[in-house]
């Protein structure tokens, strides 16, 4: 299965940032415990994540945005985007926003169609 993991911090954003630069793209999902949208976004985040390949290419972070707040609004904050939650970013090797989805928009079909895993 592909690399997930819970991202808990500003300094593990920091060192992904770091270590993502020109090896892997990257996946992050934004969800609230506390939202009937981001567990349907999660739910269909999480089938799409366990469909696919092994792939050293591509990294897949969740971030709670009850928990992690700080973390959540420095994400949106770096790459320049309105934080929404649940959201969706997928970022190159560059760290360049590819797409940014919200809320209904997570669905497994929307993720398979839009990032193609190699």
């Amino acid at each position: 299965m592909t690399d997930m993991k819970e991202l808990k911090s500003i300094e593990e954003w920091d060192q992904l940032k770091k270590d993502s630069l020109l090896k892997s793209e990257l996946v992050i999902l934004k969800y609230s415990l506390y939202c009937s949208i981001s567990a349907f976004a999660e739910d269909n985040f999480d089938r799409w994540v366990s469909s696919l390949d092994d792939s050293p290419e591509l990294k897949i972070r969740k971030v709670n945005v009850v928990s992690e707040r700080q973390l959540s609004q420095q994400i949106a904050k770096d790459l320049k985007i309105v934080h929404e939650s649940p959201q969706l970013i997928w970022l190159d090797r560059e760290m360049n926003v590819k797409w940014n989805v919200t809320h209904y928009g997570i669905t497994k079909a929307a993720i398979e169609d839009k990032i193609k895993t190699r």
